[in-house]
C-alpha cells in the first residue's frame, strides 16, 4: 500500500487529505447528533416533570394536601427524577461506524463510499493492472465524498409523547408562572416546609388603628366583620398607630408603603394575660402614619393585604386676644382671649417680655424674671371658645413695668400657637401710706438688681430711725427691723428674693393690717383648685384643695369684717334697700357645688363655677373701702374738675358762636381786627382746656378709673385740639362743631365715672347716699329678685345629669374591670377613663 501510494499523483493525495478531513469533521457532529437523539428523550422527560413540579406548586398544591400526602407526591417526583437522571448517565459515547454510517445515510451515498475509503488493496498490490483499477475506484469515491451531512437530530418524541403532554406541560409552566406572581421562590420552597392557605393566614391577623388618645376617636378595626371593603381610604389623624397582631404566623412582614419608599414596621412581643404557658405568644408591628399612603402585609414576596390611609394633619392652635388687656378694680390684670384647635387646647399662658430687651443695665443683677402667666381654659381641650383669666400680679416686682405680652396655646401634640405680642403696662397696686410706698419702691430696687443690697439695707435703716415719730403700730416697726437683718444676713440670690417677698408683705400689712395679706391667699387657693381641675387631679387632691379655698376664703370674709369694724364711715352707712346680701352660706353652697360636680367627672362645670366665684371676689376686693378718706377727696377732686371743663368748654362754644356773627361781649359790631383778636384769645383759651383735660386723664389712670367705654375724654381731648386748629385758622363755624364733639363727649365720659364710682357700693369714695346701680348686685353680677346670683349664669348640671354621669362612669368601670374584654376596647375605655 506504501508503494501504491507512493505512485499517485501528489494532486490525488491532496484531494484525498481534504476529504478524509472532511469526513473527521463529519463525524463529529454525526456523534453529537447521535448523542443528542440518545439523550434528548430522557432530559425532555426530566424537563417534563421539574414543569409539573413548578405548576403544581406555584398553583399552590402545598397548601390544600396533607403532609403525608406531600412526603407521598415529594417522594413520587424525587424518584421519577432520579430514575430519569441515572437513564440519562448511562448514555455512551457513538461508535466511528455508526458515525459513519448516520453521514452515508443522510447525504444519501450509496455503497458506503464514506466506510469503502478506508479499505486497503487486499490484493495484487504489484499488478499494475489492479493498482489503475484500485485508483479509478478511490477516485470515484474521493467524487461521491464531495458533501457530507450529518442531518437534524431526530429524537422520535412523537413516538414517545403521541398525547403532546410535554406541550400542555408549557402552557400551565407559562400560566402558573404569571399567576404565582413575586412569590414564585416562595411557593416553590413550600413544598419542603409546607404551606398555609391564604385564608387561614389572614384569619390569624388582627389589625386595627388606634388614634392619639387626644383625639377622642375610636379605634378603626381593619379585619374582621368591622372592616370595610377591600381598597377603601380610611380617614385617620396624623401619628395614628396601626397595630398588626399575629398568632401562629410570625413569619408576615408589615411595612408602610408611602411616596419615599417602605418603612419596616415595629415589631412587639404581647404578653399573654391568660392561657397557658405553652401557648403561641402574638406578635404586634406597629407603624405611626405620618403622612398618607398604604401598609402592606406579605407572607415571604406574596401580598395577603393592604390598606389606604389619607393622614388628617393636626393644625397648631390658635389663639388671639379677644380684646385689649385691662386691669380690674382692683389692679388685677384681666386677659379675655379666643382660643381654637382641631383636636383642643391643653395649656395656655401668656409670656411677658420687656419692650426693649437691648435697654437693659448689663451691670444690673435681676432676682426675679418677666412673670408668665397660665391661663384658664373654657374647658378640658378646649376646641373653639373664648375664656378669661384675672391674675393678680401686683405682688410681682415687674407689676407697673411696660412690657409685650404675647398669648401661648399648647395642643396634646406639643404643637404651640401664638398671638400677635401687644404691648400693656402692667397694673399695679397704688399704695397710700408714705410709708408702705417707701418700702415698696425699696423692694423694686432690691428686685430688679441685687447689686444695690447694701443702698436698699441703708434705706431701711434710715426708715426705722423714729420708730416712735413713724410708726402707729410697732408690728411694721418690727417687720422692718427683721427685713434690715435678713438682708443683710442674705448671702445668695434665694435667699435675697426671700427677702423681697417678705418686704411685699410688710408693705401690705403697713397698708390693710391683715386683709390683704388674706386676699393673697384666697388667691393661691383658688389658683391652686384650679389648676388641680385642670390638670386631672384626683378626687382626694380635689376635697383638700376645696378645704384649703374654704378656709381661706373664711378668714378672708374674717379681716373684711374686722376691717369694716374698725373703719366708722363704713359701720355708720344704713342699708340701702336695693343692696343684695351675700351671706358666708352662700359661699359655702358654692364651694360644695364645686366639689360635688368634679367629683363626678363634671370637670368643666366645676371649672366654671369656680372662675364665677373668683370674678365674685375680684368684685368684692374692688367695692371695699381699700382707699382712705385722701384717695377719696382726689376721686371727688377729679369729677368735680371735670364738671368744671364742661363749664369751660360751653363757654367757649357759646363766646366763637358770638365772634362767628362778628358781635363783642356787650353785643357791639366788631371789627375785622377785633375778630382776629378774639380768635387767637379763644385758641389760647381752648389749648389750655386741652392741656388740663390732658392732665386730669393722668391723674384718673393714676387711680384706676376709666370713664365710660371707648374712651370719651381721649375723643374729647382730640375734638378740642381740632377746635383750637379752627380757631387759628379763622373758621370758627368749623370750630364750632368740633367743640360741640368735645362737650358731649366730656358729658358722656363724666357719666362713665359717676356710674363707675357709684357701682363701687355703699358708703365708698363719691357715694355717700350708698346706693348702687339698680341693675347690678354689690358684686357686679345680675340684679336677681332674690338672693346672690351664685355661679347662675353657669349652666351647672341638675341631678339627673349628675346621675347619669355616675352611672355611665360605673359603667365604662365595670367592663374596664372584666379580663376577657379585648385589649383594644380596654384601651379606648381608658382612655375615656381619663377624661373624667
Amino acid at each position: 500500500m506504501v508503494q501504491s501510494g507512493e505512485r499517485r499523483s501528489p494532486d490525488s493525495r491532496s484531494k484525498e487529505r481534504q476529504v478524509r478531513t472532511r469526513i473527521e469533521r463529519a463525524v463529529l457532529r454525526a456523534r453529537l447528533v447521535l448523542f443528542w437523539e440518545a439523550v434528548w428523550p430522557t432530559l425532555a422527560s426530566l424537563s417534563v416533570l421539574a414543569g409539573v413540579f413548578a405548576v403544581v406548586s406555584w398553583f399552590g398544591l402545598w397548601r390544600v394536601v396533607s403532609d403525608p400526602a406531600r412526603y407521598v407526591l415529594l417522594a413520587g417526583f424525587g424518584g421519577a427524577a432520579i430514575f430519569l437522571l441515572f437513564q440519562m448517565l448511562r448514555a455512551r459515547r457513538p461508535a466511528r461506524l455508526a458515525a459513519l454510517a448516520r453521514i452515508e445515510a443522510a447525504s444519501g451515498l450509496l455503497h458506503r463510499p464514506a466506510t469503502a475509503l478506508t479499505d486497503p488493496l487486499a490484493v495484487g498490490a504489484d499488478d499494475p493492472a489492479a493498482e489503475a483499477l484500485w485508483a479509478a475506484h478511490r477516485a470515484r469515491l474521493l467524487a461521491t465524498l464531495d458533501r457530507l451531512r450529518t442531518g437534524l437530530p431526530s429524537p422520535g418524541l412523537a413516538r414517545r409523547d403521541p398525547w403532546a403532554v410535554r406541550f400542555l406541560t408549557v402552557l400551565l409552566f407559562v400560566v402558573a408562572f404569571v399567576y404565582a406572581g413575586p412569590n414564585r421562590v416562595g411557593l416553590l420552597a413550600e413544598a419542603f416546609r409546607g404551606g398555609e392557605p391564604t385564608a387561614v393566614t389572614i384569619a390569624r391577623v388582627d389589625a386595627w388603628v388606634t388614634p392619639p388618645g387626644y383625639t377622642g376617636r375610636p379605634p378603626i378595626f381593619l379585619t374582621g366583620e368591622a372592616a370595610k371593603p377591600v381598597g377603601t381610604e380610611y380617614g385617620v389623624p396624623v401619628g395614628s398607630v396601626v397595630i398588626v397582631r399575629t398568632s401562629g404566623a410570625n413569619d408576615l412582614t408589615v411595612a408602610s408603603s408611602t411616596a419615599d419608599g417602605e418603612t419596616p414596621a415595629e415589631t412587639v412581643a404581647v404578653e399573654a394575660s391568660t392561657g397557658p404557658a405553652t401557648a403561641v405568644v402574638p406578635l404586634e408591628q406597629r407603624l405611626v402614619l405620618d403622612s398618607a399612603g398604604g401598609v402592606v402585609v406579605r407572607k415571604g414576596e406574596r401580598e395577603l393585604m393592604r390598606w389606604h390611609f389619607a393622614v388628617e394633619p393636626d393644625h397648631a392652635p390658635q389663639i388671639d386676644f379677644a380684646r385689649l388687656p385691662a386691669p380690674t378694680l382692683s389692679s388685677a390684670l384681666n386677659l379675655g382671649y379666643t382660643l381654637k384647635d382641631d383636636y383642643g387646647i391643653v395649656e395656655g399662658r401668656a409670656d411677658v417680655a420687656p419692650l426693649d430687651p437691648n435697654s437693659a443695665d448689663e451691670t444690673a443683677r435681676p432676682l426675679f424674671d418677666a412673670p408668665t402667666i397660665p391661663l384658664s381654659l373654657p374647658q378640658l381641650r378646649t376646641r373653639d371658645g373664648v375664656g378669661e383669666t384675672i391674675r393678680d400680679l401686683t405682688a410681682h416686682p415687674w407689676a407697673g413695668a411696660t412690657v409685650k405680652i404675647t398669648l401661648v396655646a399648647r395642643d396634646e401634640a406639643e404643637q404651640e400657637g401664638r398671638s400677635a405680642p401687644i404691648e400693656i403696662d402692667l397694673p399695679a397696686r397704688r399704695f397710700v401710706e408714705p410709708l408702705a410706698r417707701a418700702v415698696v419702691e425699696q423692694r423694686a430696687r432690691l428686685a430688679m438688681d441685687a447689686n444695690t443690697a447694701l443702698q436698699v439695707g441703708d434705706a431701711l435703716d434710715a426708715l426705722t430711725l423714729a420708730p416712735e415719730d413713724t410708726f402707729d403700730d410697732i408690728g411694721d416697726y418690727l417687720g422692718l427691723r427683721t427685713a434690715y437683718h435678713r438682708l443683710h444676713r442674705a448671702r445668695n440670690d434665694d435667699d435675697l428674693r426671700a427677702v423681697v417677698d417678705y418686704l411685699w408683705a410688710v408693705a401690705l400689712g403697713i397698708e390693710d393690717g391683715d386683709l390683704s395679706l388674706a386676699a393673697q391667699q384666697l388667691t393661691a387657693a383658688q389658683e391652686a383648685l384650679r389648676q388641680a381641675l385642670e390638670n386631672g387631679a384626683s378626687d382626694e387632691e380635689i376635697e383638700r384643695l376645696t378645704a384649703e379655698l374654704r378656709e381661706a376664703l373664711r378668714e378672708f370674709m374674717q379681716a373684711l369684717a374686722e376691717e369694716a369694724r374698725r373703719n366708722p364711715n363704713l359701720a355708720n352707712l344704713p342699708p340701702s334697700p336695693e343692696t343684695q346680701m351675700l351671706r358666708s352660706q352662700d359661699l359655702e353652697r358654692m364651694l360644695d357645688q364645686i366639689e360635688d360636680l368634679a367629683r363626678n367627672g363634671a370637670r368643666d362645670a366645676a371649672r366654671q363655677l369656680l372662675s364665677e366665684l373668683q370674678n365674685m371676689m375680684e368684685n368684692l376686693q374692688a367695692g371695699r373701702p381699700m382707699m382712705g378718706d385722701q384717695q377719696s377727696g382726689e376721686m371727688m377732686q377729679s369729677l368735680n374738675e371735670l364738671a368744671d371743663m364742661i363749664r369751660r368748654q360751653q363757654q367757649l362754644m357759646d363766646e366763637t358762636h358770638r365772634t362767628e356773627r362778628g358781635l363783642g361781649e356787650n353785643g357791639e359790631s366788631m371789627t375785622a381786627e377785633e375778630i382776629e383778636e378774639a380768635l387767637r384769645q379763644l385758641q389760647e383759651l381752648q389749648q389750655g382746656l386741652e392741656q388740663a383735660l390732658g392732665d386730669l386723664m393722668e391723674q384718673m389712670e393714676g387711680m384706676g378709673i376709666q370713664p365710660g367705654e371707648g374712651n370719651p375724654l381721649g375723643e374729647a381731648g382730640e375734638a378740642m385740639g381740632r377746635a383750637a386748629g379752627d380757631l387759628g385758622d379763622g373758621r370758627p363755624g368749623s370750630a364750632l362743631g368740633n367743640q360741640g364733639a368735645a362737650l358731649e363727649a366730656l358729658r358722656q365720659g363724666a357719666q362713665g365715672m359717676a356710674q363707675q364710682l357709684t357701682n363701687q357700693g355703699p358708703g365708698f369714695a363719691g357715694n355717700p347716699g350708698g346706693r348702687q346701680m339698680p341693675n347690678t348686685d354689690p358684686l357686679g353680677r345680675p340684679q336677681r329678685t332674690i338672693g346672690p346670683d351664685l355661679g347662675s349664669t353657669v349652666k351647672v348640671p341638675d341631678e339627673i345629669d349628675i346621675q347619669r354621669a355616675r352611672e355611665i362612669l360605673e359603667a365604662i368601670r365595670e367592663r374596664l374591670s372584666e379580663p376577657d374584654r379585648p385589649l383594644v376596647e380596654r384601651n379606648y375605655l381608658e382612655r375615656l377613663l381619663n377624661q373624667f
